[in-house]
């Protein structure tokens, strides 16, 4: 093992929610900060930029996001930490402390991608369809200036990717040849043999909840409660919490993962709770009659 446990980490509470268009995403990152075992380091908090939210060059609260991006960036700084725990909000969360780790390491480190997509599609609205774009220095070039040492695309393994396989296709991307494991045959052999080639120094790992099989686990956007049959069948089965775990079990066992960012976490069964709870005597307002709404990207 070439595990580091002298290593400065910092945990970073990201609750953004623009780049996925999903409000819900904000007591999602919460939730996660609540549940995760205490943190070992320093902690900090970024800020809601809530000011900006029209679209610009196509990209829905593309000034917030990059201002939220900004500050992320001047935290990660302020303590210059050697790793770094990220817990998001949508996928876009990721994008200033990957860029960050592998400007510190010069390079020399990996990205798991888990995640059942791609996020390389710099031509849709929702930023964080194309943060890995960023990182691997294509897309939108405001994002892709906060990247000062962009990814190569040797660097990155995509783990149980099932969905949006379109974007590969894109041109920028295409000739990338950026490998991947689908969630069928994703096992922690083949992700050891994989670093195993590499050998890096450090890892970093990127974990979209929406990897996870949505008839396992339900707090993810695929899972709405109004739509879940009809997604269930529409939607390609996820990877089961167990094999994930698995996986990044033998990776930290094996390697120095030096980041783990964790996002889009989405609670539906809390959403309803938390609203039901708003709307009850004494602690609520009897008078609400506002149920939950949401902007469904799937459709």
């Amino acid at each position: 093992m070439v595990i580091n446990k002298s290593q400065k980490n910092l945990r970073l509470l990201f609750p953004q929610w623009q780049a996925g268009i999903n409000r819900p995403y904000v007591l999602g990152a919460h939730l996660l900060n609540f549940l995760a075992p205490k943190e070992k380091g320093v902690f900090e908090q970024v800020s809601l930029d809530e000011s900006n939210l029209d679209y610009q060059a196509g990209i829905y609260a593309k000034q917030a996001i990059l201002n939220q991006t900004k500050e992320a960036k001047k935290l990660i700084q302020k303590h210059n930490p050697d790793s770094l725990v990220v817990l998001g909000g949508d996928c876009s969360v990721d994008l200033a402390p990957f860029a960050f780790l592998n400007e510190k390491y010069n390079g020399d480190t990996v990205l798991l991608w888990v995640d059942a997509h791609p996020d390389v599609s710099y031509d849709m609205k929702n930023h964080h369809s194309q943060v890995l774009a960023n990182l691997l220095g294509v897309g939108d070039r405001d994002f892709v200036k906060e990247v000062n040492k962009p990814l190569r695309p040797e660097q990155v393994l995509y783990v149980g990717l099932s969905d949006m396989l379109d974007a590969l296709e894109l041109k920028e991307i295409k000739g990338m040849n950026l490998q991947s494991l689908s969630s069928e045959e994703l096992d922690e052999s083949k992700v050891l043999a994989w670093l195993k080639e590499r050998q890096p120094t450090h890892v970093m790992i990127h974990f979209d909840l929406d990897v996870l099989d949505m008839t396992e686990f339900r707090s993810i956007l695929p899972a709405n409660p109004n739509k879940y049959e009809e997604y269930k069948e529409k939607i390609p089965r996820g990877t089961s919490m167990e094999n994930i775990i698995n996986v990044l079990q033998e990776v930290g066992r094996n390697y120095n993962v030096v980041g783990l960012g964790i996002t889009e976490h989405f609670p539906w069964d809390a959403l309803y709770l938390k609203n039901m709870l708003e709307r009850l005597p004494l602690i609520g307002d009897v008078t609400n009659t506002e149920r939950l709404k949401f902007n469904d990207p799937l459709e």
